[in-house]
């Protein structure tokens, strides 16, 4: 059986403002095309399908083109919430849905919930978990839970596994041993982390939250991560869609097939006129995402205005070789090893500044501080 597996969609997403939605339609159409080529017989959907719990109306109207266009190829979909999205608001129609083959977890209410597809003498059941959190799995379930990782030890055991099928786990959480890049949210800690060790009763894991292709603790723990970059720090990698084919013993095969984005995230470098030489100008894609770094001395006047009007989707212009920068680069390398969130503050406001903070405003630092460590 043929199951595309996908995460992290962030329909509605922008990043430094450009809105990705020509992209992200664009992706979906590869995914669509795959689709067909390869006569999948599902699409898992494995959280963040939305970048926001309330997201905008065409990120609404884009996924419904899509899941319109699996409808009438006749692939199950199978969906669950992620961190970014409204677990009730995915769950809307989700009774309908169903009559429909669109499966969608969207909240957790006590039990795994699954899906049996077959195809001839092949049965594979997918188990949707939506993203939880501890407090969720206390509601749910009555419990005293405190970690993350009894938090889903708990939610795992209400897993009705069938013998006679592989059985697939879709989960969005952050499981120990994946790797973040830029475009994910910053966690505190690692109490969010979560055991690999609890995925190993499944035959393959639809995992979703991480945003590159990675495989934590087994193969057969995937995150096929976004169909697009969103951050720096994804510029060298390849993005692509995981296409999982599972057979009669159980086993699962992965493939990944390669996403070309409508338009790529590039890192150009060099002097401002460097950049502006007309030969360099026709070497390079002057259509795609750019994040410049100029390496001339001392700052260029409008370097934005004049840049932009040959590279006209400019995420961030940095220089490397300003005395100012290499301070801050050296701050940023300092952060990892650096004390608490108000001592952070106050560094960086001494080395922008040349003086320090005055008891007045570490006291209100100090009140903001305390007030966001309570709604969150």
């Amino acid at each position: 059986m043929k199951l595309i597996h996908l995460a992290d969609l962030h329909l509605g997403k922008k990043v430094f403002g450009y809105d990705l939605m020509e992209e992200q339609r664009d992706a979906l159409n590869q995914v669509i095309e795959l689709a067909k080529a390869r006569q999948a017989d599902g699409v898992m959907i494995a959280g963040d399908v939305f970048d926001t719990p309330i997201p905008p109306v065409d990120a609404v109207a884009l996924l419904d083109e899509f899941l319109n266009q699996l409808h009438h190829l006749q692939i199950e979909v199978m969906i669950i919430s992620g961190n970014h999205d409204s677990g009730g608001r995915l769950d809307f129609g989700s009774g309908i849905f169903k009559e429909s083959g669109i499966h969608i977890a969207g909240t957790w209410n006590g039990q795994v919930e699954f899906v049996d597809l077959q195809k001839n003498e092949e049965v594979v059941r997918i188990h949707l978990l939506p993203f939880l959190r501890p407090g969720i799995v206390r509601a749910a379930l009555g419990v005293s839970c405190q970690s993350w990782n009894e938090a889903l030890d708990l939610a795992l055991q209400t897993v009705n596994f069938r013998e006679d099928a592989a059985n697939i786990l879709m989960s969005h959480q952050f499981y120990a041993g994946g790797q973040l890049c830029e475009s994910e949210a910053a966690n505190v800690g690692t109490l969010d982390q979560v055991s690999t060790s609890l995925l190993e009763p499944f035959d393959y894991c639809a995992l979703g939250h991480l945003h590159n292709p990675q495989a934590p603790g087994r193969a057969v723990n995937r995150y096929p991560g976004t169909l697009l970059k969103f951050s720096f720090s994804e510029i060298n990698t390849q993005k692509t869609i995981t296409l999982v084919e599972t057979h009669p013993d159980h086993s699962a095969a992965i493939e990944e097939i390669p996403v070309i984005p409508k338009r790529e995230m590039i890192h150009l470098k060099g002097k401002f006129a460097d950049l502006l030489d007309k030969d360099y100008l026709r070497s390079v894609d002057r259509e795609a995402y750019v994040y410049i770094t100029l390496e001339d001395p001392e700052e260029i006047f409008q370097a934005y205005e004049k840049l932009r009007e040959h590279y006209p989707r400019i995420l961030k212009i940095e220089y490397c070789n300003l005395p100012k920068a290499h301070a801050m680069d050296d701050y940023a390398r300092e952060i990892e090893r650096m004390k608490n969130p108000l001592e952070i503050v106050s560094d960086f406001y001494t080395l922008q500044n040349n003086k320090d903070l005055s008891e007045d405003m570490v006291r209100q630092l100090a009140d903001i501080w305390e007030e966001l460590h309570e709604t969150n």
